[in-house]
């Protein structure tokens, strides 16, 4: 597997799930990826288990400095950046009535915010260096479908699908493509701990028509297929990967919850 050979990458969210399922695959597809997390312990175990290629940084991405910090570190670490992947998020189950500001801002920091910060100053070092490049900004089924609970994580990532279309748009003639993933429920250790509750796994499998959580290796091939010449005429769209849950709606993890327990 030789895809992604000689590029310079950057996975946000890299320490665990998704994120690091990407740079695994990046690796593995002949990148040199700089991996950026807050969890410096979870950080430091992957990069060496993945070896020379990796480079691991800690980073905020609702800080616009560290986010450009980064991306210009792996540019001058592998000599230049190719592609950009915005892992990084979070969401928090309130309903509405009770989710405080400080909790809808935090999300909207991190899970838009960064994306939005990767998107423009992974362009701008794109541009700089007169190549082409890719930029993949990881969404989710709930850009799409309203979950209970959910109208921070939801309003972020519809967001997310946004700025992938507007950076379609505008950077497209500069040769740089901005895609999206957006994964169903997937297959993490935080997931995994989540599912163990039989009611709520009841809930989740019960809207995905193949009754099976998705990899996260699936969404790094997803990726790393992406990234490549293969797919360079794919831009601005959001491809959900997500076992065709988004056929049926979004398990009501509220509502549902209490009528199971009742």
């Amino acid at each position: 597997m030789n895809e992604l050979k000689g590029k310079g990458a950057v996975v946000t969210g890299a320490a665990s799930g998704i994120g690091r399922a990407i740079a695994t695959a990046f690796i593995e597809a002949g990148a040199s990826v700089l991996l950026c997390d807050l969890n410096a312990k979870a950080l430091d175990d992957v990069t060496r288990e993945l070896g020379g290629r990796a480079v691991g940084r800690i980073t905020d991405v609702s800080d616009e400095g560290q986010v450009e910090g980064a991306l210009r570190q792996a540019r001058e670490t592998f000599g230049s950046l190719d592609i950009v992947v915005n892992c990084a998020g979070f969401g928090a189950i309130r309903p509405i009535t009770e989710l405080t500001a400080d909790k809808w801002h935090s999300v909207q920091a991190v899970t838009l915010g960064g994306v939005f910060f990767g998107v423009k100053h992974g362009a701008r070092i794109m541009i700089e260096q007169e190549r082409p490049g890719v930029i993949i900004n990881i969404s989710s089924v709930n850009a799409r479908q309203a979950g209970e609970g959910q109208a921070a994580y939801c309003a972020a990532k519809a967001g997310v699908d946004m700025i992938t279309r507007c950076g379609a748009l505008e950077l497209g003639a500069r040769g740089i493509r901005v895609v999206g993933i957006a994964p169903g429920l997937v297959e993490t250790p935080l997931t995994r701990k989540e599912l163990e509750n039989p009611a709520m796994r009841d809930l989740f499998l019960g809207v995905i028509p193949m009754n099976r959580a998705v990899a996260a290796e699936e969404i790094g091939a997803a990726a790393v297929f992406l990234a490549s010449d293969k797919a360079r005429s794919i831009n601005g769209d959001t491809i959900a990967i997500d076992g065709g849950s988004l056929t049926r709606g979004y398990p009501a993890l509220l509502t549902g919850i209490k009528e199971t327990a009742a």
